[in-house]
């Protein structure tokens, strides 16, 4: 472990917080990467390198300040990490009176530090799970090597999966504090699936592994996804969609991949839960590219040259299920005006919305221009 200038500096603000006197932060090689004095930085330090020959304290009085380089009165103490000595902490002032705190600040900076190492460890092996699955969902074949990486990595392979999507929208990933709330909301989720395998996947994207067993409950599922979806918008007045694959994979998990990935195309449209078992119309609407979805419009509803009241009327229509009593009622207008406008949308497009045919090219339009 190596004392970095982010680190030392990191390690001057929090002790700064503590006491009201000048600190440095002091590297192997007796150069100054931290101070409150921003003068000091890079300069050699001649007590600190005193501290790291002996390892032991050293209490600089106004005669060891003149003849030492670099070094004002206080007390400098050696940082120790599993026994190894990493740098040194100097605190300015008269040693008698920064005394009492002296081992209080070394030990709250040794505290920093392995706080630090132990947040780097824990991104170091998220960062191994991410780049695992990256590969895991986009495999087609897998081999024995690749299988035992994943047991290292503590993933049960063999367990049957789905692949569920988080998608969270409405906070500012590049902000630190975005940054903080994207991390917490991961946390919670991982520890409220603590069973299933809960990954990073992008900016504001979580991946879900959720296993499928025999204690596995779709309906109960669903229920978890609806509550930990109000609780986190909620909470975090951020707005969530989610998404969950179909097929079951246990050592290939690609197809169900897929799956929650065409299904949160349509769940980030209406910030919801979608399952990809209920789409039909939904998911062959979205593998339609956008200039076929342009010339059908243009060819079917287009013709209709913006006219908001035949476009409310053939929604409300189709709403209503082709009832010509109850479109007429929701609308308040009479039968015989309703009537009139269908032959108007007939006699636009030349496509009859009282025929079942009509009434699937008008359907499958209005499908086509909500995605737009």
């Amino acid at each position: 472990m190596l004392l970095f200038p982010k680190l030392a500096g990191k390690i001057v603000n929090e002790v700064q917080m503590v006491i009201n006197e000048d600190i440095i932060v002091v590297d192997t090689k007796g150069i100054i990467i931290a101070s409150t004095q921003q003068n000091r930085v890079g300069t050699l330090h001649k007590g600190a390198q005193l501290v790291l020959h002996t390892k032991k304290k050293l209490y600089i009085d106004e005669a060891l300040e003149k003849q030492l380089e670099g070094v004002r009165m206080g007390i400098n103490l050696p940082i120790f990490i599993e026994g190894r000595i990493i740098g040194v902490i100097g605190i300015t002032g008269n040693p008698i009176e920064v005394e009492r705190y002296a081992d209080l600040i070394r030990r709250l900076t040794e505290l920093i530090i392995q706080e630090t190492i132990h947040a780097e460890q824990v991104e170091s092996k998220t960062r191994g799970l991410e780049s695992y699955f990256y590969e895991w969902v986009n495999i087609k074949s897998l081999d024995q090597h690749f299988i035992d990486r994943g047991l290292m990595l503590g993933i049960q392979m063999q367990e049957p999966h789905i692949c569920c999507f988080i998608q969270l929208k409405g906070i500012n990933h590049k902000k630190e504090d975005g940054q903080f709330i994207e991390r917490e909301i991961f946390e919670w989720f991982q520890s409220y699936f603590q069973k299933d395998d809960v990954v990073r996947f992008g900016p504001g994207r979580i991946l879900l592994l959720k296993v499928v067993d025999r204690h596995y409950s779709e309906e109960y599922f669903r229920s978890q996804l609806a509550e930990v979806k109000k609780y986190v918008e909620m909470k975090y007045h951020t707005f969530l969609s989610i998404s969950v694959g179909k097929t079951v994979g246990t050592y290939l998990i690609a197809q169900s991949y897929k799956e929650a990935q065409k299904a949160m195309k349509v769940a980030e449209k209406s910030q919801s839960i979608v399952f990809y078992e209920d789409l039909l119309l939904d998911i062959m609407i979205e593998e339609v590219p956008t200039e076929l979805r342009k010339e059908y419009l243009e060819k079917t509803i287009g013709k209709m040259n913006g006219n908001e009241e035949l476009m409310d009327t053939l929604k409300i229509y189709l709403a209503n299920n082709q009832s010509v009593k109850e479109t007429a009622a929701e609308m308040h207008i009479h039968i015989n005006t309703l009537h009139y406008r269908l032959k108007q949308v007939k006699d636009l497009t030349e496509i009859d919305p009282k025929k079942t045919e009509g009434l699937a090219l008008f359907y499958l339009a209005l499908k086509l221009m909500d995605r737009l």
